[in-house]
């Protein structure tokens, strides 16, 4: 009896402490209820996607090396990852595990969106009690402003006006932070993202603030958050706004800009690529104004082992390793890395890093750096809005301060555009633009057009291995074909084709209940392309050392010339 009492005490001592826990908050997640909790918040809403290989390889800049080249010489390498394939070939993308998936892009954006949002509502408490919270607040509408921007640029068709895009499936403007367990979004419109975008910047704008950034480069600073209203209002047409933004970057005279240019002739007098790598990415330039560490192995999709898809051939010949309009033989201000003439290579501006998660079992993840905005890009994006506006003279100015910063001599001046960008004598470089096919009202005249085709051209060379051409081919409707296999075989993709706008990962259409893209092709429909073979991608820290040892062995051409004449197997270097 003795012990049966004793358990019957010990269950009512149990039960009345249990009183206490009842009173006790059950969700055991931190309480977002002081500024310092906000501003670590945010760091959430810069898990960045990298969106460049996705758009790299839908775009113009890249070729299939298994296509025979000029000497009939076909290769047969595997891609760095089989959804290359169905990227290069603008189908649905369904056999990707890289981090620089479209699903990758989907859920790193949307990440960031709930993390903005999140912070948004403990903003508003915290206004309430009385404190201020601008900066804080501006921080979080730019950042779920910019990943919305990202993900209708990539997911969607481009905007073509306020009445034409509303036709246009664009994806889901989140504003709240979510509660359900399993929600069901409608996708908006591009015109109603578009108007939204507008919106958060707008708010945001007058509040951006640097004042509490230990590094601000890697934060929307207030350079940044102005770099990105100049890219956004210059997407939407709204030109005078690119132009009042980009002054707050760059300045209002020549001088100011040319002092905040990228120092291209200090880079490529290191001589190494890991150096110069590293230069593009330094956090100390005034050229860059907000740089992202991503969740991606960009790089190595260009190493000798993965080279079926590289930077090669005419996509090279035509924008570093070819003539402008003011430099002569090839692109003076950029060193281009690579191993051979079969395989192409890279510009010196992608860096990587490993993370480790456990460096007892060494395994982690790679990372690669982004420039996201730099003072070139907005410089250009201003130039391409005095163009519009018929500012001819200041456009010429602008895109001669661009030049120079690449350490190009001559001059840019109107005889010289007029001669390199004529219709029929640089067809590479002179695409047929659709931008009234688009949109009517959107009207492009004669004596404009040599200016536009000179400013893609350098938006083409800024911003390479960026992904921001595919985004400038969409909202021209520059055509394109991309020859794929032995046989070369042609997939064109028109300015009004469905494939412009890239397939919801299959993971939001599945699991997330979202309407997928329409698949009207009206280019040339081939066959689907078939993967041929195992995935060949090695996993983080094996692939991070191969990159260490394959810089080591990297050749470097300044010079077109260098070019001439290859044959087949490793370059010597001439470091």
């Amino acid at each position: 009896m003795n012990k049966r009492l004793a358990y019957i005490v010990l269950v009512l001592a149990l039960g009345l402490a249990g009183c206490n826990f009842l009173d006790k908050n059950p969700d055991n997640r931190t309480e977002i209820d002081t500024k310092k909790k906000v501003r670590l918040l945010l760091v959430n809403a810069y898990d960045a996607p990298n969106y460049g290989p996705l758009c790299e390889f839908s775009s113009d800049n890249i070729i299939d090396n298994n296509t025979p080249d000029s000497r009939g010489h076909v290769n047969t390498k595997q891609p760095f990852n089989q959804g290359f394939n169905q990227i290069f070939a603008w189908e649905d993308v369904t056999a990707f595990s890289s981090q620089d998936s479209p699903y990758a892009i989907w859920e790193h954006c949307y990440k960031n969106i709930a993390a903005a949002n999140q912070a948004l509502e403990a903003i508003k408490a915290l206004e309430e009690e009385g404190q201020n919270m601008n900066a804080e607040k501006a921080e979080a509408l730019i950042c779920r402003a910019y990943n919305h921007f990202i993900l209708v640029n990539v997911f969607a068709q481009a905007y073509k006006s306020d009445d034409l895009s509303t036709a246009d499936m664009g994806i889901h403007y989140m504003t709240q932070a979510e509660t359900e367990v399993k929600p069901e979004y409608e996708r908006n419109s591009v015109t109603e993202v578009y108007r939204l975008i507008d919106q958060d910047i707008q708010e945001a704008l007058p509040m951006i603030s640097d004042e509490y950034y230990a590094v601000p480069k890697y934060h929307f600073n207030v350079k940044a958050a102005y770099a990105f209203a100049t890219r956004f209002y210059l997407f939407k047409r709204d030109y005078d706004k690119v132009i009042t933004y980009a002054n707050k970057v760059l300045g209002t005279t020549p001088a100011e800009a040319a002092a905040v240019m990228f120092d291209a002739g200090t880079c490529k007098e290191l001589g190494n690529p890991e150096l110069e790598l590293y230069a593009w990415m330094d956090a100390s330039s005034p050229a860059n104004l907000l740089i992202q560490s991503t969740m991606s192995p960009a790089l190595y999709s260009n190493l000798p082992d993965y080279c079926r898809y590289t930077f090669n051939r005419a996509p090279r010949d035509y924008t570093v390793n070819g003539s402008g309009p003011c430099w002569s033989s090839s692109f003076p201000g950029a060193n281009i890395w690579r191993y051979n003439a079969n395989y192409g290579g890279f510009f010196s501006k992608i860096y990587a890093l490993f993370e480790y998660t456990d460096k007892v079992a060494g395994i982690g993840f790679v990372r690669t750096l982004r420039r996201e905005f730099t003072t070139g890009e907005t410089l250009l994006c201003r130039a391409e809005a005095e163009i519009m506006k018929g500012q001819l003279s200041a456009a010429v100015t602008d895109m001669d301060v661009w030049a120079k910063g690449y350490l190009c001599t001559k001059d840019l001046t109107d005889s010289s555009i007029k001669s390199f960008f004529r219709k029929g004598k640089n067809v590479h470089q002179t695409p047929t633009l659709n931008n009234q096919k688009m949109c009517p009202s959107w009207k492009i005249s004669d004596a404009q057009m040599p200016y536009i085709w000179c400013v893609l051209h350098f938006r083409r060379i800024e911003t390479l291995h960026d992904g921001m051409r595919w985004f400038d081919i969409k909202r021209y409707g520059i055509e394109l074909t991309h020859e794929i296999g032995e046989k070369a075989t042609k997939y064109r993709l028109i300015w009004n084709d469905d494939r412009r706008a890239i397939q919801l990962p299959q993971e939001a259409i599945i699991g997330g209940g979202q309407t997928k893209n329409p698949r009207d092709i009206k280019g040339d429909n081939n066959s689907p392309m078939v993967s041929g073979g195992p995935d060949v991608e090695p996993n983080g820290l094996e692939l991070f050392f191969k990159l260490k040892e394959e810089m080591r062995n990297l050749s470097i051409t300044p010079e077109n010339e260098a070019f001439k004449g290859e044959e087949d197997g490793e370059l010597s270097a001439n470091l």
